[in-house]
């Protein structure tokens, strides 16, 4: 059977009901044409192209094989790997056709194919019983696993009267994994202390600690947090991968103009830049973003983290420990005895800190942190709360960025639509004519959700003379979040809107973002 057919015969009715997977059938004949798209290919794994080239060699290269039909495999890869991938196929004596691919669009294909290779998408490849069986240690590397491969943040093992759950946070949201007999907590609950090196006799007081798992030949960083309940203990685990791709400033999220304030505030020689939201809000990715865009080869950069998630070449990263009397104000003093240029720190948790961070702007230096607040306002006011003199917040701080996390649109199964009545009321409301909104309809990839990956929606503040002038009068918060927005500050939820008419995401993702509106 030709590759066209194989291709029409593999996808039977999907592709009948896909025009868009019809074209796919037809472009892929004997000559293959020079402008496939790498994203239609993801979007239908061949369990042959992926495995026609050695694993290690993949990940090495970021390559990946996308159709194969006996003679020739199509493979995605960033144009600087071509060369030693043609070099590899001949070594295998395989013909291939070359499409572009960016080293992220690769990474995360990787784990979109080995999560389908490995296992049912919504499924996890254990029963109930076989866990009774098999090795604890095997067991809890599976889950690992699995919950790695589905884009997981966190794994939470939760145990109830009559069985263990175990959950995992795929974008921003718990969905279940697996539920196991009750039976088996305790010896899951060892199998992680001991990983962790954590007590594995202490089970009513709280407890912290971490280790590493290889998942697919990627080392991720686990911290492990353990709490006593009524049926046993609650245990989470927190995934960090350290090889990540990174963000680019373009790719946050912002609009141009928030982009152009952002950029014109990492850039400047001297000053504080907050990045405020909750836990999990993606602040971190937006340091990293901002200093990696700053730190140029004349620069001396510098980071202090809670822990070191990312690692980055070309910076001097330092880790926290607060039970080594080594946190953030520690670290911080010793840092400015290292003649930096830029500074991150992770977190401004207390006064000392914070007073160190701006003392630290004011002398010269670019400083980048992130505070806990639920808006640009009320982290320019945490400052404040620690005692902070208001001219020197004046003084030092160039710029405060909120921000939260929203869904977005799965981008193998979204599809325009018309608005309702009731969205274009909303619309209007925010200052949009548009009446064509887009929406994820529910496919394989995003388990059915609509939804895949996360981006943030930002608030940003830029300090101008009279916003300077106004925070040294320490006026009510509802005062100076008037001035801010007449100064052109803008809500999270009109930038939220902004991406839904863009099709970025869906209104009612938007509309879960209504802050910033006091």
């Amino acid at each position: 059977m030709s590759m066209k057919g194989d291709l029409l015969s593999r996808r039977g009715n999907k592709a009948g009901n896909n025009p868009q997977a019809v074209a796919e059938a037809e472009m892929l004949s004997e000559e293959i044409p020079n402008d496939l798209s790498f994203e239609a290919f993801v979007s239908d794994p061949y369990a042959e192209a992926h495995n026609a080239l050695p694993r290690n060699q993949v990940l090495a290269l970021d390559c990946l094989g996308l159709r194969w039909d006996g003679q020739t495999l199509v493979v995605g890869a960033p144009k600087e790997s071509w060369d030693e991938v043609k070099a590899l196929a001949a070594s295998l004596d395989i013909k291939v056709k070359l499409i572009e691919a960016s080293r992220a669009e690769i990474r995360e294909a990787l784990s979109l194919t080995v999560n389908i290779e490995k296992s049912n998408i919504g499924q996890l490849q254990i029963s109930a019983t076989e866990a009774g069986e098999a090795p604890i240690s095997n067991l809890v590397q599976q889950i690992i696993e699995r919950a790695f491969l589905e884009r997981a943040s966190d794994i939470h093992f939760e145990s109830y009267e009559d069985h263990v759950l175990v959950r995992a946070r795929i974008d921003g949201r718990l969905r279940n994994l697996l539920q196991l007999p009750a039976r088996l907590a305790p010896a899951i609950s060892s199998r992680i202390k001991v990983l962790s090196k954590m007590n594995i006799v202490e089970r009513r007081r709280p407890q912290d600690g971490q280790f590493t798992a290889v998942v697919d030949g990627r080392t991720l960083d686990i911290r492990v947090a353990s709490v006593a309940t009524v049926f046993g203990e609650k245990i989470v685990l927190r995934l960090l991968d350290g090889r990540r791709p990174s963000v680019d400033l373009e790719s946050l999220g912002m609009g141009a103009h928030q982009l152009e304030i952002f950029t014109k505030m990492i850039t400047a020689n001297n000053g504080l830049v907050l990045v405020a939201g909750p836990t999990g809000s993606g602040k971190t990715t937006t340091l990293h973003s901002a200093i990696r865009a700053v730190a140029v080869e004349h620069k001396n950069a510098v980071t202090i983290e809670d822990p070191v998630e990312y690692v980055v070449p070309g910076i001097t990263q330092i880790p926290v420990s607060e039970s080594n009397n080594s946190g953030f104000a520690v670290q911080l003093r010793a840092v400015l005895r290292q003649d930096p240029d830029i500074i991150l720190v992770g977190e401004t948790r207390d006064a000392e800190t914070a007073r160190i961070s701006v003392q630290a702007a004011l002398t010269g230096h670019l400083v980048f942190t992130s505070i806990h607040a639920t808006d640009s306002v009320g982290a320019l006011y945490r400052l404040l709360q620690m005692d902070i003199e208001p001219h020197l917040v004046a003084s030092s701080v160039r710029g405060v960025v909120s921000q939260r996390l929203i869904r977005k649109n799965c981008r193998f199964c979204t599809v325009k639509y018309n608005a309702t009545t009731e969205e274009k009321v909303t619309l209007r409301a925010y200052g949009f004519s548009t009446d064509v909104l887009a929406k994820g309809v529910g496919c394989t990839l995003c388990g059915g959700s609509g939804y895949r990956d996360r981006i943030a929606a930002y608030q940003i503040l830029t300090m101008n003379e009279s916003l300077t002038e106004l925070v040294v009068s320490r006026p009510d918060p509802h005062v100076f979040r008037k001035a801010a927005s007449k100064a052109g500050m803008t809500t999270m939820d009109h930038e939220a809107v902004r991406m839904a008419v863009a099709g970025i995401t869906t209104l009612d993702e938007a509309m879960t973002l209504l802050v910033g509106n006091e």
